[in-house]
């Protein structure tokens, strides 16, 4: 993993900090959770505040989540509001951080330039046994604290105004007014500074657990499906459930039935598939994976259009065997034959099995559940590791440690070349641009 941390495949964009003062803070944040203090004097922190330098030491890349659930966060700059979340076993993590900052930034931004905000994300669920605790997940609350009691001060200062406000006769009680005037003093005036959180509870809708496995739970008003990878665990758990729907992650049929019929994918779309290059790509991807299982000492960096040419050449006939092959190349053959300049998006006439249609189909761009349904769909192309990296990382790294060294290489050079120098564009053309009129 080294290789893939020294280009910043992984811990890459996260923001760093090398002030004494906010190293200070960190601590302050770690004992209180009962961690030791880091000597480092200098760290990178995600959104959470997960410093891959700090799990090293400690040798727990969990220290922040020791249970799974109920993720710890240290906030020591506003900068880690524009970071990635990693090292997550709920995908909704990703969804509560952006939800908080955004809703909380003006608190965010004054509390941390004088103290680190800590707490918890948390839930009903204490710990995961079963099911249920996953199902049992609807709502959670950032549970916050400062070291210096800011915060705290904070939220009592504004009580104490608000009941000065209220009470007719408080004008009158020197205490309450000489306790306002000295919190005023630290906190400055809560009412128009917004020191104080204005809102810590957020909904749980559809999200992704590494737990048992990886479930995905997609939730609907009058339906919930789970898709859970471990058949013998979800019949065991079917059996305790009214209402819910198992899906195992096997039965593409049904998989792509429920997708469809909730209108959480996009039909196929041609027009999405040839102009934001994921059905170049795929190709490719499938292709090169075919050359690596056999003939792996074949170094794919390095393959020419030419060398691929020729190697098609030469195996087109046990490619041809191939259910991926023969999706892409005939959607590749029909992108090819269609007008250009004809805006209908219409491409029902395509007929495919439903168990191949999930490799050639995005999130529905107008969904709430799009993202989570794009890393969902992810699954299903295990050779395909740009989307994996983009949207699956979790999926992507389990990848990379199964690669032999020319599939490595490989894998860093397309991403590092194709992904990195223009991410925002990659993203739009791969998830939102060429939408569907009638999706």
């Amino acid at each position: 993993m080294e290789r893939l941390i020294g280009h910043a495949l992984m811990y890459g964009s996260m923001a760093q900090i090398d002030r004494p003062h906010l190293i200070e803070r960190y601590n302050h944040a770690l004992e209180a959770f009962g961690i030791p203090k880091t000597e480092r004097t200098s760290l990178r922190l995600d959104a959470t505040g997960f410093s891959p330098e700090v799990a090293q030491d400690l040798e727990n890349e969990q220290y922040l989540d020791p249970r799974g659930v109920n993720r710890r966060f240290i906030i020591v700059t506003p900068e880690q509001a524009q970071v990635p979340v990693v090292n997550i076993n709920f995908s909704a993590t990703i969804d509560f951080m952006r939800a908080f900052y955004r809703h909380n930034a003006e608190a965010v931004k004054i509390l941390t330039l004088k103290d680190v905000i800590y707490g918890e994300i948390e839930n009903s669920t204490y710990k995961i046994d079963d099911i249920d605790d996953i199902l049992a997940i609807k709502r959670v609350n950032f549970q916050l604290n400062t070291h210096g009691k800011l915060l705290e001060k904070s939220q009592r200062l504004t009580d104490l105004v608000e009941r000065f406000r209220n009470e007719e006769e408080s004008w009158k009680d020197s205490e309450l007014l000489n306790s306002i005037l000295e919190l005023a003093k630290e906190c400055g005036d809560t009412r128009y500074n917004q020191i104080v959180p204005r809102q810590l509870r957020f909904s749980a809708n559809s999200f992704w657990t590494r737990h048992f496995g990886g479930v995905y739970v997609f939730h609907d008003k009058d339906d919930r499906a789970v898709v859970i990878g471990n058949l013998a665990r979800q019949k065991q758990d079917e059996s305790k459930r009214d209402g819910d729907r198992f899906i195992p992650m096997k039965n593409r049929r049904t998989v792509f039935n429920f997708l469809r019929k909730t209108k959480r994918i996009e039909p196929i779309n041609l027009k999405w598939l040839w102009r934001s290059g994921m059905l170049e790509t795929r190709l490719d991807l499938f292709i090169k994976d075919q050359i690596a299982k056999r003939e792996p000492e074949r170094p794919l960096a390095y393959l020419g259009e030419t060398d691929i040419k020729n190697w098609l050449h030469d195996n087109i006939g046990s490619l041809r065997k191939q259910p991926e092959f023969r999706l892409y190349s005939e959607l590749r053959s029909a992108a090819l034959n269609r007008d250009e300049d004809d805006d209908d998006d219409d491409d029902d006439d395509l007929d495919f099995d439903p168990e191949l249609v999930l490799m050639a189909v995005r999130g529905n761009p107008n969904h709430p559940d799009c993202d989570l349904v794009n890393r969902f769909l992810a699954e299903y192309v295990p050779f395909d590791f740009f989307t994996r990296f983009i949207v699956n990382k979790p999926a992507f790294y389990l990848d990379y440690g199964a690669m032999s060294e020319n599939q490595k290489e490989h894998a860093i050079e397309v991403i590092t070349s194709k992904f990195f120098p223009d991410r925002d564009r990659v993203w739009d053309d791969y998830f939102s641009n060429w939408s569907l009129k009638h999706a």
